[in-house]
């Protein structure tokens, strides 16, 4: 069966994956990817599901002291690590200008829209290798990432969902201590990814132990900055 609404997607399940929110999206492959390659369990993660966080629980721990967690938090073996995520597919900067890189784009990392100041312990950045919306591309690029993924024995579909593990093949996750962040912007240039500037905290999804070793590494300096408070 094609699309519900779009009659060149190849299923509804499919076309859902697409016009999937980006703030819910990141929350779901952060989620996946906590659990899947950094290997915490479902209970020991805490990510509030509404746009803007759910002000009941968001703001209060257990213990009824106020809080602002950022976007969620995970208990960690260093303790309660609050995260800020920002998910984002490729687009195309100047396109109307005839520019032709593909890149991806994180905004308000620093200060909210309304210049509030943000205070979090780690920036969890996912880059997804799927084109934005208004790109007539989409399914033939899906298609494409299905071949590649594919013809290297792994089993991506083009009906696979952003909490199966399997989803975090297509994914690139950035994980940045908040003290190593000096810029509210940043964007990535996927033809020069291994010069970004924040290179050195990036791990492909569909590598397991780099992501891991990412993790491990951003957990390091958060023990480190602790350590050096006390």
């Amino acid at each position: 069966m094609a699309g519900f609404l779009d009659k060149n997607a190849p299923s509804p399940e499919a076309e859902y994956s697409r016009y999937l929110d980006g703030d819910i999206l990141g929350k779901i492959l952060t989620k996946n990817f906590l659990i899947n390659r950094a290997g915490y369990r479902f209970e020991n993660i805490f990510v509030p599901v509404g746009r803007y966080g759910d002000a009941e629980t968001k703001y209060l721990d257990p213990g009824q002291v106020v809080v602002d967690p950022g976007d969620g938090y995970i208990e960690t073996e260093i303790g309660k690590v609050t995260f800020e995520i920002k998910c984002a597919r490729i687009n195309i900067a100047n396109r109307d200008k005839g520019k032709v890189a593909e890149n991806w784009a994180f905004n308000n990392i620093l200060t909210s829209p309304g210049k509030t100041k943000k205070k979090y312990d780690l920036l969890i950045a996912i880059g997804v290798d799927l084109l934005g919306l208004e790109n007539a591309r989409y399914w033939e690029h899906l298609q494409n990432r299905k071949n590649k993924l594919q013809e290297s024995g792994r089993s991506f579909s083009l009906e696979t969902q952003a909490h199966q593990v399997d989803f975090l093949d297509i994914c690139s996750f950035f994980i940045i201590p908040f003290s190593e962040i000096n810029k509210n912007y940043f964007r990535v240039t996927l033809s020069a990814i291994s010069k970004s500037l924040y290179c050195q905290n990036l791990a492909s999804g569909s590598d397991s132990e780099r992501c891991m070793a990412v993790w491990k590494g951003a957990l390091g300096e958060l023990a480190k900055a602790h350590e050096a408070i006390q």
